[in-house]
C-alpha cells in the first residue's frame, strides 16, 4: 500500500512547464514545454506558445534590476558628458558604437586611481563602524511603503492589490504591526558599508548633547597658547576641507592671506571669523534649499569678483552661519542665542534696501538665505515674504527657462549658476507652501530648467563635521559629500511636493482618494529610486538625513487633513500613515542626534519635528500609543532651541494643543514649573503677523464690529474674516509710533 502511494506521488515528478502550449491547454493535457512539444508532434498538429500574462516575482525583480543598471549607466555617461572633462572621448566612443556598459567601465577604470578612496565611507576602526552602524540601524530599517496602498476595486469587485500590499514588494500596509525590510536588497558588488545590529529605540528624558559619535574634538583652555594654536590648526584644516585649499589660511597669522573675504562685509574685519562662519554654513545647512553654486561663489568671493558674489549675499550667508556658533562674536548679545547673526542680518537688510534693481542672481540667492535664517529664528511671516520675493524675481528673470547663451565655458558656467539659483528658490517656495497649506507661486504644469549637473570631482570631495572647535582631531570615518547628488534628488522631491500642493488646494478640483493615491505613489517611487549613495548607511551626512526627514514630513502633511477619514475600498488609514511617518521622523532625528547632536541641524528641522510631534499628541490623546515618542520629540525640540528660535515656538504650540485637546501629559520639567501659565495666553494671534503657526485664535481675531475698538481687539476693520489684512501692531506704543490713534466715538 505504501509503495503504491509513493508510486502515485512520483508520477507527477516528470518534466513540468510553467507555460503549456495552446493545444495542450485546450485539451488540459500535460505539456513538456518543448518546441514543438511531444504531444503536438505525436498528433501532427501545430504547436504554439502564448507569452505568459503574469510574470514571476523573480522575473520582475530581474527586469527592475536591469532597468536600474541601465539608468545608472545613462546617468553616469550623461554626468561625464556634462562635466566636460572627458566629453570628447565619450562622444567618440558613442560614435564608434561602443555600449554604455563599456564606456562606464572605462570611466570607472580611469578614475579608480584618483577617486576610489572617495567613493564610499571608510572607518578608522571597527569599533567606530559598529557604533555609527548602531546609531543608524533604526533609521535604515524604516519602511518606505509599497508602490500603492489604496487597492482600488475593479468592476468585478477584485482588488488590484491584496490587503494593501503592492505586487512584487515586501511592504505590508503601514500600521499593520509588521516590521519588514525597507529597501531593495543590495548586490554583493555594492557591499554594505555598515554593521546593522538593530537595538531597541530608547527615549531619554534629555536628548544626547555635546557627545557626537562622528569624531573627537580638542578641548581648548582659553589661557593655553599651545591649545589655541591647535584650535587654529583644527579650524584651518576644517575650512580648507569644506571651502577649498585656498581657505583656512587666516587661522595662521604668519601665512599669506590670498582671500578678499573680509572686504565683503563691514560688520567685522576678521577674515578668519568670516571663513569660520562660511564653513559652518556649508557644513550644516548647505545644500538644502540652497540657491547659490558653492564652487563659483567661493571662487569669486576669494578673488573679490562681483560676478557670482556680493556684499548682500555674503552678509546673508554669514547670518545663517552664526546660528551654528556659540562664539560671542556671532551674537549681538553674547549670552543670548536668539541674537545670533543679528548684526550680519541687519547689514544684509540695509544693503537690500539700497538695491535699485533686484533682478540679479546674487540678490535672489541672498533673499533665499535671509528667508532660511528667519525661518530658523521663528519669524515665519517674514521668512515666507522673503522666500516669495526670491521665487518671484527668479520667474521674472526667466531662470526657469532652459536656455544657454552659446556653448562656451562661460555660457555653461552661467547656465549652471542660473539653474542652481532657480531650483533653490523653487524648493524653498515648496517647503513653505507645504508647511502652511497653500498653492505655490510657480504655475502648475510649466516646464522647468534642467538641474545642475553631477560633477564627479565635486561628488567625491570629503565631508567633515565642523564646529567652533574646527574639524575633529580624530574622525571616526571619511565619507564623500555626494553634494550634487543630494541636491538633484532633493529638487526632484520638491517637484513632487509641487504636484501635491495643486492636488490638495486647486479651486474647482476637490481632492479625491484616487488623486491622493496618485501623488502618494509618486512619493513612494521617488523613495525607491534614490541613488544608492544617498541611502541610509551608505551616506549619513546632515543633508542626506534631512532629505529623508523631508520625505516623511511630506507624506505626513499629505495625509494629515484626512486623519478623521477612512479611504473607501481600502484597508489603508490616513491616521496610520501619519503615525508611521511621525514615528519615522523621530527615529531619523535620534540617529541625527547620536551622530551630530541636535545643536547643529538645518533650519527647517524644527518645523518637521513640530508636524511629527502634533501627530504624537493626537496618537496619545486617542490612546493609541504611549507617551514615549512625544517625550522624545519634546526633548529634541529643547535641544534644538539653542540654535533655532522656532523650536521654542514649537514647544509653546505643543503646550497649548495638549491643554486645548485635553490630552493628559505634563511637558514641563521640574526646573520649569515657574513657567506655568494659563494656556489661553500661549501662541496668541497678533495683528502684526500672518499667524501661520498660531493655533490660539479667538473670535476677536477673526471678526469685529462697526463700533469703537473694544479692549483687546485689533484696531483694524475688515468684513471678511478669511481675507488678508494689513500688518499693524497695536501693542504698547506701536500704534502711535506708526502714526495712528484710536477713534474715541
Amino acid at each position: 500500500m505504501e509503495s503504491s502511494s509513493n508510486s502515485k506521488r512520483r508520477r507527477g515528478l516528470g518534466i513540468v512547464t510553467a507555460n503549456a502550449c495552446t493545444e495542450c491547454r485546450k485539451k488540459r493535457a500535460k505539456c513538456d514545454g518543448q518546441t514543438p512539444c511531444g504531444r503536438c508532434t505525436a498528433q501532427n498538429v501545430d504547436c504554439h506558445y502564448e507569452l505568459p500574462v503574469r510574470q514571476s516575482k523573480e522575473q520582475m525583480r530581474s527586469e527592475i534590476d536591469t532597468l536600474r543598471t541601465q539608468q545608472r549607466h545613462n546617468d553616469r555617461v550623461l554626468a561625464a558628458l556634462a562635466s566636460g572633462d572627458a566629453s570628447d572621448n565619450i562622444l567618440d566612443q558613442l560614435r564608434r558604437g561602443e555600449t554604455l556598459e563599456t564606456i562606464v567601465a572605462k570611466l570607472d577604470g580611469s578614475q579608480s586611481s584618483t577617486s576610489a578612496s572617495n567613493t564610499a565611507t571608510s572607518f578608522a576602526r571597527i569599533a567606530d563602524k559598529q557604533a555609527i552602524g548602531s546609531a543608524l540601524s533604526q533609521a535604515k530599517s524604516i519602511v518606505s511603503s509599497p508602490l500603492s496602498l489604496l487597492g482600488y476595486s475593479d468592476p468585478e469587485g477584485s482588488t488590484s492589490q491584496s490587503q494593501g500590499r503592492a505586487e512584487g514588494t515586501a511592504w505590508p500596509t503601514w500600521g499593520s504591526g509588521k516590521a519588514p525590510e525597507t529597501q531593495a536588497p543590495e548586490s554583493e558588488e555594492q557591499g554594505d558599508t555598515m554593521v546593522w545590529d538593530v537595538e531597541p529605540l530608547s527615549y531619554p528624558q534629555q536628548a544626547l548633547a555635546g557627545n557626537p559619535l562622528v569624531g573627537t574634538w580638542h578641548q581648548t583652555p582659553e589661557s593655553d597658547s599651545e591649545s589655541q594654536r591647535e584650535l587654529h590648526d583644527a579650524r584651518g584644516h576644517g575650512q580648507a576641507t569644506i571651502l577649498g585649499p585656498s581657505f583656512g589660511m587666516e587661522e595662521r597669522p604668519k601665512a599669506p592671506h590670498p582671500n578678499a573675504n573680509q572686504s565683503w562685509t563691514t560688520v567685522t574685519n576678521d577674515g578668519a571669523f568670516v571663513e569660520h562662519l562660511m564653513a559652518l554654513y556649508f557644513c550644516w545647512e548647505y545644500p538644502t534649499f540652497a540657491s547659490l553654486n558653492k564652487e563659483h561663489f567661493l571662487e569669486d568671493m576669494r578673488a573679490g569678483n562681483p560676478r557670482y558674489c556680493s556684499s548682500l549675499l555674503v552678509n546673508a550667508l554669514l547670518a545663517v552661519g552664526c546660528r551654528f556658533s556659540t562664539q560671542p562674536k556671532s551674537r549681538t548679545v553674547p549670552n543670548d542665542s536668539n541674537t545670533a547673526g543679528d548684526h550680519f542680518f541687519a547689514e544684509a537688510s540695509r544693503l537690500l534696501d539700497l538695491e535699485t534693481d533686484m533682478h540679479s542672481l546674487t540678490t535672489i540667492q541672498a533673499l533665499g538665505l535671509m528667508s532660511i535664517r528667519e525661518a530658523s529664528c521663528g519669524r515665519s511671516s517674514h521668512s515666507i515674504f522673503l522666500s516669495g520675493q526670491s521665487i518671484r524675481l527668479a520667474i521674472e528673470m526667466g531662470l526657469h527657462f532652459d536656455v544657454q547663451d552659446g556653448k562656451s565655458d562661460s555660457a555653461k558656467l552661467d547656465h549652471a549658476v542660473r539653474s542652481a539659483t532657480f531650483w533653490g528658490a523653487f524648493s524653498l517656495d515648496q517647503v513653505w507652501s507645504m508647511s502652511i497649506g497653500r498653492l505655490p507661486y510657480f504655475s502648475r504644469n510649466a516646464k522647468l530648467v534642467t538641474k545642475p549637473p553631477i560633477v564627479e570631482h565635486i561628488e567625491s570631495t570629503s565631508w567633515v563635521p565642523y564646529t567652533d572647535d574646527g574639524a575633529p582631531l580624530e574622525t571616526a570615518f571619511t565619507q564623500p559629500s555626494n553634494v550634487r547628488s543630494v541636491y538633484k534628488t532633493f529638487c526632484e522631491l520638491s517637484e513632487i511636493v509641487h504636484k501635491s500642493l495643486y492636488t490638495l488646494y486647486t479651486p474647482g478640483t476637490p481632492v479625491t482618494s484616487k488623486s491622493l493615491n496618485n501623488v502618494y505613489t509618486e512619493y513612494i517611487r521617488w523613495y525607491s529610486e534614490i541613488p544608492t549613495t544617498l541611502r541610509l548607511g551608505h551616506n549619513f551626512t546632515p543633508s542626506v538625513l534631512f532629505a529623508h526627514m523631508y520625505y516623511h514630513t511630506a507624506i505626513l502633511l499629505l495625509f494629515r487633513p484626512f486623519v478623521k477619514l477612512s479611504i473607501t475600498g481600502s484597508g489603508v488609514s490616513p491616521r496610520d500613515l501619519c503615525t508611521q511617518a511621525a514615528n519615522t521622523i523621530s527615529i531619523l532625528l535620534k540617529s541625527y542626534s547620536d551622530l551630530y547632536t541636535l545643536e547643529r541641524t538645518p533650519s527647517f528641522v524644527p518645523y518637521f519635528v513640530l508636524a511629527s510631534t502634533i501627530t504624537h499628541v493626537i496618537t496619545l490623546g486617542n490612546e493609541r500609543a504611549g507617551p514615549e515618542h512625544l517625550q522624545s520629540a519634546i526633548a529634541d525640540l529643547r535641544q534644538m532651541a539653542s540654535c533655532h528660535g522656532f523650536a521654542n515656538r514649537a514647544l509653546n504650540i505643543i503646550r497649548f494643543l495638549l491643554a486645548h485637546w485635553n490630552v493628559t501629559y505634563n511637558m514641563l520639567t521640574a526646573d520649569e514649573e515657574d513657567l506655568k501659565q494659563d494656556f489661553g495666553t500661549l501662541c496668541q494671534a497678533s495683528s502684526a503677523s500672518m499667524n501661520f503657526f498660531c493655533p490660539n485664535v479667538d473670535d476677536k481675531d477673526i471678526a469685529n464690529g462697526i463700533g469703537p475698538v473694544a479692549e483687546g481687539e485689533t484696531p483694524l476693520f475688515w468684513p471678511f474674516p478669511l481675507q488678508g489684512r494689513p500688518l499693524l501692531s497695536s501693542e504698547g506704543t506701536s500704534l502711535a509710533d506708526a502714526g495712528f490713534s484710536l477713534l474715541r466715538e
